[in-house]
């Protein structure tokens, strides 16, 4: 692989991704890049290296657990208790 220098609408189309969330993870320092400037690029062995450290393995995944988790949803303002009929 070459290191070729990708812009963010070049490395968005690679990753089937909106070229908005490649500089959202960018600017949160999930995707490794730099800026050059006022503009924002990308390493193509850099980024090759970083989906290979973030491959998801087959065992991983699967369905969302059955019971509810303890603690509520980030976010929820209030939570109504619930009462038995």
């Amino acid at each position: 692989m070459s290191d070729r220098l990708l812009t963010a609408a070049e490395l968005a189309e690679h990753l089937a991704l909106s070229t908005a969330t490649v500089l959202d993870w960018f600017e949160a320092g999930r995707l490794p890049g730099f800026k050059l400037g006022r503009v924002v690029r990308f390493r193509d062995s850099e980024v090759v290296e970083w989906l290979e450290a973030h491959r998801v393995g087959p065992d991983v995944g699967g369905e969302a657990p059955t019971t509810p988790s303890i603690r509520p949803t980030r976010g929820v303002v209030f939570q109504v208790p619930t009462t038995r009929i």
